[in-house]
Order: C-alpha cells, then sequence, then structure tokens
C-alpha cells in the first residue's frame, strides 16, 4: 500500500516552508483516518510540528512550544521511519530549532510506488 498522495504534498509544503499550508493538507488525511488506524496519530504528529513551527515564526511563542511538545509526543512512536519519512531526523531537526534556532528542519523521506506503506 502506498503512501496518501496529500502526505507526500504535504511533507513537500513542509520542505517549501509552507507551514500552514502543510497543516491544512494533512489534517484533511487525519480528518479521514479512522480512530483505529495507527498512522492517525502519526499524522497528527505532523500536523503539529508544522503548526509549531508556523506558530513561532508568526511570535506566538507560546503556542508554537506547546504544539512543538505534543507533536513529539505523538512522533516518538514513529522511529526511525513511517511511510518513508526519517520520523529520528525530523525530531531531531526539530529539537535542534527549538534549542538552538536554527533554520526550521528538512525532512527526508523516500516514497517510492514499492513502498509498503509500513
Amino acid at each position: 500500500m502506498a503512501p496518501d498522495k496529500r502526505f507526500k504534498k504535504g511533507l513537500e509544503l513542509f520542505n517549501r516552508g509552507e507551514y500552514f499550508e502543510c497543516h491544512e493538507v494533512i489534517e484533511k488525511l487525519w480528518l479521514e483516518t479512522p480512530s483505529e488506524d495507527p498512522l492517525r496519530d502519526f499524522y497528527k504528529g505532523i500536523i503539529q510540528a508544522a503548526a509549531a513551527i508556523y506558530q513561532r515564526e508568526r511570535g506566538v511563542a507560546g503556542g508554537a512550544l506547546s504544539l512543538y511538545k505534543t507533536s513529539l509526543l505523538y512522533l516518538q512512536k514513529y522511529v526511525p521511519e513511517t511511510l518513508g519519512l526519517d520520523v529520528k531526523q525530523m525530531i531531531g531537526g526539530m529539537e535542534r530549532w527549538f534549542a538552538e534556532d536554527v533554520p526550521p528542519p528538512r525532512l527526508k523521506y523516500r516514497l517510492d510506488p514499492e513502498h509498503s506503506g509500513e
């Protein structure tokens, strides 16, 4: 099973720095994902990571920090990789970004037609 095309689109938006748009695209996927689907929390973690960056860039530091922390809670159970996304690298990039004020992370992912959907 290949990842949903909205997932790939969301990651591309994230890497272009279009965090609000990433949030919107993956949120639509999340809303359509059944609550028993093991990927639901994975999508939620990405949504919250994108929202955290967006809020921080807008100067809403408290909201950004809260979203960042909850994104980590969601994403940690999907380390090291899920659906071709290097989740470990994403978490590390978010941690550095919040601790050291470096540029937001770029996501490393591979989404090929042969990917199992794991």
